[in-house]
Formats: C-alpha cells, sequence, structure tokens
C-alpha cells in the first residue's frame, strides 16, 4: 500500500502542475481547486490512510468515498468521488504493479489504466498550456498568468497572488517601452535601459515586466524603436 499511496502523490502532483491537459466536464468545484492547490501533502496524506482502511474492503469505492469525505469534509461530494474512484482503479488495477514492482512500473500502470479517468472526472485541464493547470492557475485562459509569473505592465495579476503589483500596474502613458516618458522610444530610453543594464530588484527599466534588466529587454525595446507611444 505505501506504493499505491506513493502514486496518489504521483497524481496529484501531476494534475496540480499541468500535465493532463484533455477538456473534461469537471466534478470538482472552484473550492475544491483552491483546497487541492493549498491542501495538496495533506489531501495525500488522507488518501494513504484510507487506503489502508479501505484495501480489504466488499466495497472499495464506497469505503473510499467515506473516509476521504470525512478527512476532507470541506470537498464536495462529488470531488471525492472522483478521488475515491481512481485510488479504486490504483487499488484494481495496479497493486501488484505498484507494491511489488518498481516505481516506474507502477506510474505506468497507473498512467494507462487511471489517469483518463480520473482527468476526466476532475476536470483539471491547462487550457492555456502555460504549464500551470486550473487547479492552481488563476486565469487559465491567459498563458501571461499562472502563480509565480513575471509581471507583464498589463494591469492583470500575472503571478496569481490577489494583488497587482508594482511590475503588474498598467502604465499611465500606456507604452511601457517609453522609459523617459518623451512619448517615443528613442536611443535615450536605451540609454536608460543599459544604464540599468544587470539590475536585479525595482528597475526603472525593466520594460518586460520580469524584475531585471537584461538583454531580453534591450530586444523588446529595440523592437519598437522609433515607434511612437
Amino acid at each position: 500500500m505505501q506504493r499505491v499511496s506513493i502514486l496518489n502523490q504521483f497524481i496529484l502532483t501531476l494534475c496540480m502542475y499541468g500535465i493532463f491537459s484533455t477538456p473534461a466536464e469537471s466534478q470538482c468545484t472552484s473550492d475544491d481547486y483552491n483546497l487541492l492547490c493549498d491542501e495538496g501533502e495533506s489531501i495525500n496524506g488522507v488518501v494513504f490512510d484510507c487506503g489502508f482502511s479501505c484495501f480489504l474492503s466488499n466495497d472499495v469505492t464506497s469505503c473510499f468515498e467515506d473516509c476521504i469525505q470525512v478527512g476532507l469534509p470541506t470537498m464536495s461530494s462529488s470531488c471525492v468521488t472522483c478521488f475515491a474512484e481512481q485510488s479504486t482503479c490504483v487499488t484494481n488495477s495496479c497493486f501488484f504493479a505498484c507494491a511489488f514492482g518498481t516505481e516506474s512500473d507502477c506510474e505506468a500502470c497507473v498512467q494507462a489504466n487511471c489517469q483518463e479517468g480520473f482527468e476526466i472526472c476532475a476536470g483539471i485541464v491547462d487550457a492555456d498550456a502555460d504549464g500551470e493547470s486550473n487547479v492552481c492557475d488563476c486565469d487559465d485562459s491567459d498563458a501571461t498568468s499562472y502563480p509565480g509569473a513575471p509581471g507583464t505592465a498589463q494591469g492583470v495579476d500575472n503571478n496569481c497572488d490577489g494583488f497587482i503589483n508594482d511590475n503588474e500596474s498598467l502604465l499611465e502613458d500606456g507604452c511601457q517601452l517609453d522609459i523617459n516618458g518623451d512619448s517615443t522610444i528613442t536611443i535615450a530610453d536605451l540609454l536608460i535601459l543599459l544604464s540599468e543594464f544587470g539590475c536585479l530588484e525595482s528597475c526603472a527599466a525593466d520594460v518586460n515586466g520580469d524584475d531585471q534588466v537584461g538583454v531580453s529587454d534591450v530586444l523588446e525595446l529595440l523592437s519598437g524603436f522609433g515607434e511612437p507611444c
């Protein structure tokens, strides 16, 4: 059962980091996703404990449903069912691979037999293909918004912290390449940028919103060189 638990954690990790990307009708709510995002380790612990309790049950799925619901009382019953069915699948289809095989054997078995069903049931996708699934992605339709994303100075919460930070705020003049504010991208802007080249914090010449001034900023500024703002 230890290997089964490891695989439960493995699948949950894959889901949380956007490996699954097939469109799905979710049985899990936005509140469930918040729980998955914030309490992944706790959820894995509950599933692990339920595995010991339900392994020899006459009705494994019902046992998992009851056990997981008790351990995760704030998770919706429909989402609990997804986890119960996934856990049952691992127990029924992959027990020997997970209990007696290598970790790779176990992972391969789960992916071949249990991954798709859980994915469809839970509705875990990465619609914008930014590497972060809709579990923790605050805007899964925008590839520039995901936990830890650099700011784009477009007035959106790129890093999903619930705030519009300085490097995310929309610049008043609407032109992030116009560093000196003269409404035109000129050599003057380039000189300011070069004077801050290598800056790693609170950089006025950070035109691409990644909190530092480097080659990418130079290239982005040159792409708009001579253009009015």
